[in-house]
């Protein structure tokens, strides 16, 4: 056991000494960066699976936590195989973790950079992957969902509830009934009866605003569904909803604190939702006569 941990120690040394190397004369190809964040290579991001797509979040997210990480660490912390993260890093155009964690290192002096996306590469980022399948399911889902309740209500904070006024007037405009929630304050569980057939969609870009949580938690007490649309499928309004639509764009902040992710993908799935309500309504209705 004493000489297998030895070779084994050794075998890890030279296993970074080798990354390091080849790391060093390998074309960066695989990866890029972009204002504080690190940004693969979005042909090798379209080749992950929903899986892999967590361990993928979580390195961005959490790419200085990375870098003192193994790979079990990881695992752990995304509730995935440890095969799983090193099958992540190899699709992600690394050799290992070594190599991954070397690129983290060296991009993480290069956080003034100013540059933000181009409205073309978001599009590229997201439509890539919005026309899969399990997307197309998921979206059929809650076209059901939404046709079969009584009102849909429509939240969002900042940006997303602009992008939630919006979707509730489309809806509106096609005949579903809808209802925008701007005061959270409001008490549902007071008129609970009128809200015991109903859908709310939420949209949040972290999917982690308490006050939006705690309305989630009130909503769900009285049995409305749930269908959120946020950047990640990691996050707790993921994990609480019926169905979750995450869009998975790689996070972008101003003066570090400024959240200019794209709304885009939102917008595509609400209109997405609303035509397809519409149309499967419409179906239902001349089959009744």
């Amino acid at each position: 056991m004493e000489k297998f941990f030895v070779f084994f120690e050794c075998s890890v040394k030279m296993d970074k000494k080798k990354s390091e190397q080849t790391y060093s004369a390998r074309s960066k190809d695989s990866v890029h960066y972009k204002r504080g964040f690190y940004v693969f290579n979005q042909e090798n991001v379209k080749l992950l699976t929903n899986t892999e797509l967590k361990v993928y979040e979580y390195i961005v997210q959490h790419s200085q936590k990375v870098i003192r990480m193994s790979v079990r660490e990881i695992a752990s912390e995304t509730h995935v195989s440890p095969a799983t993260v090193t099958r992540t890093i190899s699709k992600l155009g690394f050799e290992n973790i070594w190599e991954c964690k070397l690129y983290l290192k060296e991009t993480d002096n290069r956080k003034h950079n100013k540059k933000v996306f181009e409205t073309s590469e978001i599009v590229e980022e997201f439509f890539s992957r919005s026309m899969q399948t399990e997307y197309e399911e998921k979206i059929q889902a809650a076209v059901k969902m939404i046709a079969n309740s009584d009102t849909a209500l429509f939240f969002g904070i900042g940006t997303s509830g602009l992008i939630a006024a919006y979707a509730s007037r489309q809806f509106s405009n096609l005949g579903q009934s809808t209802f925008h929630i701007q005061d959270f304050s409001y008490p549902f569980h007071l008129i609970s009866r009128q809200y015991r057939n109903t859908v709310a969609i939420i949209m949040s870009v972290s999917g982690e605003t308490d006050i939006m949580l705690r309305k989630v938690a009130d909503l769900k007490g009285l049995d409305s569904k749930i269908i959120s649309i946020t950047n990640s499928s990691t996050n707790t309004l993921a994990k609480q909803s019926d169905i979750n639509f995450a869009y998975h764009l790689t996070p972008e902040y101003v003066d570090e604190e400024v959240n200019v992710t794209s709304q885009l993908p939102a917008v595509f799935i609400v209109e997405t939702l609303a035509r397809r309500n519409y149309n499967y309504t419409q179906k239902m209705r001349n089959e009744q006569r």
